[in-house]
């Protein structure tokens, strides 16, 4: 053998070697793309559908079925009570996960610490990353992303205006705030239906339901058990679909509106999300948004009246009036005025709890029922309360009780600081109230609620609230009708320039003082303190707002 024929033999060795090697690097890709195909739905979890979250997928090899399970991470929104101040408990730390608020709470306090686990803890520091919330999501220009990023980029939004500039200094307040919050969850690709083409989200009814309409939607449809839920307003939509294997499946857009940018949907001009939505979080105002009136049990007597129908306003007045006469009264009016129910809305001042907490500007509440505007909403009302307030104490032939002086001092006293403060119009759409303002206002609704409270556990006067509430309602529902005939007969008293109707139906909750003492006295209580309890309650209801 010479050397060529060694040169030539190595050559081709060399090459077999290459192809050999080639072959095993084909079969090697082969086999790598077959196992990896077994990945099923890892395509589906990448960034180009699912953001920032897409960080969180993996594959996890499982050799008994020689395949990779694709794992990917989603959030669960909920809503959770916010308590600043305190350590996180184990009712807190709902799983051994990490809990972040979707939004932005200034001066917020991390909980690294938590009797769970050192995961589970609660955080308000800049609600989730700003990456896994990008604002670009919401461009409108990517629609095969999942829905549920602009999503929590809406509630995002939201949040950051209704808490901004706010710290709720008190921790121990009648009631704790509700924010919207997520847990990161990990799931399988192998439990999700073969119809869904997205990763999903997780909610629950009940706090979806409150979530949606804190963003300005209503409620079209809201039947979950049939799978039909329908929510659309300020620039956004919601809908479900069925899936027969899941259940109702949620599907979130926002509306496109010519000529304006898509991030200014649903704001005004300088970008706030509009004082109407900005309402006080809580789990008692969120009752309010379905009808149902939160009582405050210690003077009502019970939890909640549902007022959210006319039905419901009817079944209610006949609770506190079994005569029935206050139902028909609400019925006859109602055939004058199609939406009235005139005198029922002091039920809603007079029965419910302080809604506001201490530190917080935000007033507003949710409409509960048709026409819930009582006479203590409007500047009439106030105006002639006072002089009425001011002549009985002036014209009482004996001195008046130190509770009723305090009553009218505490009204002038609020007035010479905050001259607008009885205007109910601008109470309803100040959002920034000044805050001092606010806190002296509910300081005085808690003074007067201690008062009832006492009254009614003294034994002496034997006294029900919810009695005195009864009483007034029952004669208060007549003030429209009656008011009306006065003013048609030329016997309106005065009105100080104001709405004629309105400042007499308050002179006509005054002309009922006689009949709510005579009424109460059959239940052993003495009528000047009924004088006294009455005008209280006429100041729980000025001091509601």
């Amino acid at each position: 053998m010479n050397a060529n024929d060694s040169t030539a033999e190595k050559n081709l060795a060399s090459a077999a070697l290459a192809v050999a090697l080639a072959a095993l690097a084909i079969a090697i890709t082969q086999l790598l793309g077959q196992m990896f195909a077994t990945a099923d739905g890892y395509r589906r979890c990448q960034s180009s559908v699912m953001g920032a979250w897409a960080q969180y997928t993996r594959l996890r090899w499982k050799w008994t079925e020689m395949r990779f399970e694709t794992l990917f991470t989603t959030p669960e929104i909920f809503l959770l009570p916010y308590i600043p101040n305190m350590q996180a408990t184990s009712k807190m730390a709902v799983q051994q996960e990490e809990l972040k608020w979707v939004g932005t709470f200034p001066g917020a306090t991390e909980y690294p610490h938590s009797p769970l686990s050192q995961r589970s803890y609660l955080r308000t520091i800049d609600g989730l990353e700003p990456k896994l919330v990008d604002q670009n999501l919401g461009t409108g220009s990517n629609h095969e992303m999942a829905c549920w990023l602009p999503f929590l980029h809406s509630i995002r939004e939201n949040e950051s205006d209704l808490y901004h500039s706010q710290v709720y200094q008190n921790a121990t307040d009648y009631h704790t705030p509700r924010r919207p919050a997520c847990r990161s969850i990990q799931k399988s690709w192998d439990f999700m239906a073969p119809e869904l083409v997205r990763p999903l989200a997780v909610t629950y009814v009940g706090d979806i339901a409150i979530i949606v309409q804190r963003l300005g939607m209503t409620w079209q449809a809201f039947r979950p058990e049939e799978g039909e839920m329908r929510a659309e307003g300020n620039g956004h939509i919601i809908y479900s679909t069925l899936v027969r294997s899941i259940g109702p499946i949620l599907h979130y857009a926002q509306g496109r509106i010519r000529g304006v940018p898509y991030e200014m949907h649903g704001k005004n001009a300088n970008g706030t999300v509009p004082t109407e939505l900005l309402l006080i979080p809580s789990e008692e105002a969120d009752m309010m948004r379905f009808g149902i009136l939160p009582c405050y049990a210690e003077l009502m007597n019970c939890k909640q009246y549902a007022i959210g129908t006319i039905d419901e306003v009817r079944a209610t007045l006949d609770l506190l009036d079994p005569t029935g006469s206050a139902s028909k009264k609400i019925r006859d009016n109602r055939q004058f005025e199609t939406t009235a129910t005139f005198g029922f809305p002091d039920l809603i001042s007079m029965a419910a709890p302080m809604f506001r907490q201490n530190g917080s500007t935000k007033i507003r509440l949710p409409v509960p029922t048709e026409h819930c505007t009582g006479l203590t909403s409007h500047k009439e009302g106030f105006v002639v309360f006072r002089e009425r307030l001011g002549n009985y104490v002036s014209h009482e032939q004996t001195e008046p009780s130190h509770q009723t002086a305090w009553v009218l001092d505490s009204y002038d006293s609020l007035k010479s600081v905050y001259a607008s403060w009885e205007n109910g119009f601008k109470a309803n759409f100040w959002v920034d109230t000044d805050c001092l303002c606010l806190d002296q206002v509910s300081d005085m609704w808690w003074q007067t609620t201690n008062y009832f409270v006492q009254l009614q556990h003294s034994g002496k006067a034997r006294i029900k609230y919810v009695d005195l509430v009864a009483c007034h309602i029952k004669n208060a529902v007549n003030f429209w009708h009656e008011g009306y005939e006065r003013i048609q007969k030329g016997q309106g008293r005065e009105h100080h320039g104001l709405r004629d109707w309105l400042a007499e139906g308050m002179h006509m909750y005054w002309d009922y003082l006689p009949n709510i003492v005579s009424e109460m006295s059959v239940k052993t209580y003495a009528s000047e303190s009924l004088i006294h309890a009455f005008v209280d309650a006429q100041d729980t209801i000025r001091f509601w707002k």
